[in-house]
């Protein structure tokens, strides 16, 4: 054995097999790097990989068969042992060795430094919601937990740039797959989204997200084949924890995206809970790419929080259902944003029961589908006032995708509809932490301290929304309540003056002018209520009649509202303008119809 050992050595074999182990990888790591900027296949450095390996034998065959000479390669049995020059070949070899190894550390030093500064590639495109990351809160001085992380918009990085949608889909997909995971804490789609064709530094993203992981990837597509990066970079250090590309054909794009949301989702749920648990399936999107596409189209719409943007999204969403009648994520679209529109028009009945009718078949096709169980619950709340039916729903939604802000937003919502107000500011901040650029979320959250008596911290808050989002409808109207709690009624009325919705514009300034004892201008804002919007300001004309101490007038106006189920009448037990009705029993029973009552 001995023997055998020192001829391995003296042929140069350990030599040879080092040299080639290195020099492969580092010709991998450098083919790599050229066969991702020549759009090449996946399949190509994996055909690499595999010369590489049945090379390695030969390598070592032909290293011991043959032998250098002054004169070239010679079998090694017809080398006299005193014209051998093997010692000179090892001092050789070990020259080549060591430039080979210095290389290597070189290359990993470079990646590692590239690692670290982890560009960025900046799309010219739009955020889905128009958000500044520059009024983020500042961060915390308590470090992120390890099990957080931030999923950061998909990069387009085709010819074309005509990938949108799909790395929009692909993103909100992961982030839905991962807020499944329990114990991981997933920033929100809107803070994610907020960082969307810029370029910033990831350590800055990651503590005003307040998380200690963000995932990146890009998308690029040539011809029918499409090849998707993502990786996991600690947002500290910049060090890479998990990366993968997944190549694929785009005949069934939809697929794709589930099948890869589902990979990095498992992948991750190891590198940062450290245990190999189960991903959750993929929910099967559509059976055709124009259906996933319209859903995709609608999604966008949906986010822009505007009765145009609902309308539009209402229409890809149908689109996507005429194209294909099974796809639970469209019906889900559909009654989400139909309720959202119902609530700020005037049919309630019609627009809450299209809602209610997509949702449930939304459900029998899908009963694990989260947005299914919160359309229903949106119906549930605003239009039936069927409270525990609604906290079901919340429930069962919350159960399927634990970290979701969303859904702990709307939870939030229903205990302050029922006067539950810590436990409602509770889960507005954990909503508010899992997505700190959310305007719902953060109007929410600062309703939630207005409703507990806090009304410095819900100024502050009110005051970064406007920073947010300066013209978004609701912020003027929240900053109107908020100065009329606080007895500053001339800033009111400025407020309720730039309120875009006009019912709510007409009915905050004429509650301010009555408090300034501009009687005669708030009447004049009343009739224009009462004339112009009619039935479906119920709710708002109620508020000013409650304040101006017409208990007679509110109580009508409220009877109205509820006879075609105003959506305004659930904030009833909580809503402070109609604390002079509290004591009148007309205003008890009917909190007892609504099943509101203590």
């Amino acid at each position: 054995m001995s023997s055998l050992f020192a001829e391995l050595k003296r042929r140069n074999l350990f030599r040879i097999a080092a040299l080639y182990l290195v020099g492969g990888w580092v010709l991998l790591q450098v083919a790599d790097v050229l066969f991702g900027l020549m759009e090449l296949p996946g399949w190509t450095l994996r055909l690499v990989l595999a010369i590489l390996a049945l090379g390695f034998p030969v390598a070592l065959v032909v290293a011991w068969v043959y032998e250098m000479t002054p004169e070239g390669l010679k079998p090694a049995k017809a080398v006299p042992a005193e014209q051998s020059i093997t010692s000179v070949t090892a001092r050789k070899l070990n020259t080549v060795i060591t430039v080979t190894l210095v290389v290597a550390v070189l290359v990993l030093i470079g990646d590692r430094v590239m690692q670290r500064e982890t560009p960025t590639a900046t799309v010219e495109s739009k955020p889905a919601t128009s958000v500044s990351t520059d009024s983020l809160p500042e961060p915390t001085a308590t470090a992120p937990q390890k099990q957080s992380v931030a999923v950061l918009p998909f990069v387009d990085m085709s010819p074309g740039k005509d990938q949108e949608y799909f790395t929009d889909g692909l993103t909100e997909n992961l982030l839905n797959g991962l807020a499944q995971v329990r114990d991981l804490q997933v920033a929100g789609r809107t803070s994610s989204f907020a960082f969307k064709g810029k370029n910033q530094d990831l350590r800055s993203i990651g503590e005003q997200l307040g998380v200690a992981n963000i995932l990146e990837g890009s998308v690029q597509k040539s011809g029918e084949r499409i090849r998707i990066t993502a990786q996991l970079v600690n947002a500290s250090s910049g060090y890479h924890l998990w990366s993968q590309t997944f190549d694929r054909t785009l005949e069934d794009i939809f697929a794709v995206q589930d099948e890869i949301a589902v990979e990095v989702t498992k992948a991750l749920k190891v590198a940062l809970l450290g245990e190999q648990v189960q991903a959750a399936e993929a929910h099967v999107a559509a059976s055709s790419s124009a259906a996933y596409t319209e859903y995709l189209k609608g999604r966008y719409a949906d986010k822009v929080n505007t009765i145009e943007g609902a309308l539009e999204a209402i229409d890809h969403y149908q689109r996507a259902i005429d194209l294909d009648p099974a796809m639970s994520l469209a019906w889900a679209g559909l009654a989400s944003a139909t309720a959202w529109h119902t609530g700020y028009s005037s049919d309630f009945a019609q627009g809450y029961e299209k809602a209610r009718a997509a949702a449930n078949k939304a459900l029998e096709l899908d009963d694990t589908l989260p947005e299914a169980h919160l359309a229903l619950a949106d119906v549930q709340m605003s239009h039936d006032w069927d409270w525990s039916g609604a906290q079901a729903s919340l429930q069962r939604a919350l159960s399927l995708r634990p970290g979701d802000a969303n859904i702990l937003q709307k939870l939030a919502r229903l205990e302050g509809i029922l006067g539950k107000k810590d436990e409602s500011l509770s889960h507005m901040q954990q909503a508010a932490i899992l997505d700190p650029l959310d305007w719902g979320v953060q109007t929410g959250l600062a309703i939630a301290y207005s409703g507990t008596g806090q009304f410095d911290q819900s100024l502050e808050i009110l005051r970064r929304v406007r920073e947010m989002e300066p013209g978004r409808s609701g912020t003027h109207y929240r900053f109107g309540r908020h100065f009329l709690r606080t007895g500053k009624f001339s800033e009111a009325l400025e407020e309720f003056k730039q309120e875009a919705f006009d019912f709510l514009s007409v009915s905050g300034q004429a509650l301010a002018l009555d408090k300034l004892g501009r009687t005669a201008e708030s009447q004049t804002q009343l009739n224009l209520l009462i004339t112009a919007i009619g039935e479906s300001a119920s709710y708002q004309i109620a508020q000013v009649y409650a304040q101006r101490g017409d208990a007679n007038s509110a109580m009508t106006w409220l009877e109205r509202g509820f006879v075609i189920r105003d959506p305004g009448l659930v904030y009833l037990k909580s809503d402070s303008t109609f604390d002079p009705l509290r004591d009148d029993p007309r205003f008890q029973a009917l909190l007892e119809k609504m099943h509101l009552a203590d």
